[in-house]
């Protein structure tokens, strides 16, 4: 069972990427709004054309859910929304695992540090 729901709601993606907090990796950008207190973590991992065919950008998006699959959860409820760059593709998993960890752990400490 996952630690995190999916974030469905085109507006609420929408939100997430004009107001929340972002940080990149070469891999990924991710950006995050806090979510209310009380509500679960809300992630969506997108994967644009620009990686790749179907295929790729399916194999993407299945090695990012896992590497979330394999970390703990978040102390801070947020919405979350994870963008693919094109290097992902190329990315070896275990890399691609620390870029997940990497840009989760700076979203989710306090606005400041």
């Amino acid at each position: 069972m996952r630690w995190y729901q999916p974030l469905r709601r085109p507006r609420e993606i929408a939100y997430v990427r004009r107001r929340g907090r972002s940080f990149g990796r070469p891999t990924l950008v991710g950006y995050a709004a806090v979510a209310q207190p009380g509500s679960p973590t809300c992630i969506v991992v997108s994967v644009g054309k620009a990686v790749g065919g179907a295929v790729v950008r399916n194999r993407v998006r299945r090695r990012i859910k896992g590497a979330l699959d394999h970390r703990p959860p978040l102390a801070v409820p947020a919405r979350i929304v994870l963008v693919a760059r094109p290097g992902a593709a190329a990315r070896e998993y275990a890399r691609l695992a620390d870029d997940v960890t990497a840009v989760l752990t700076r979203l989710a400490c306090p606005v400041g540090t």
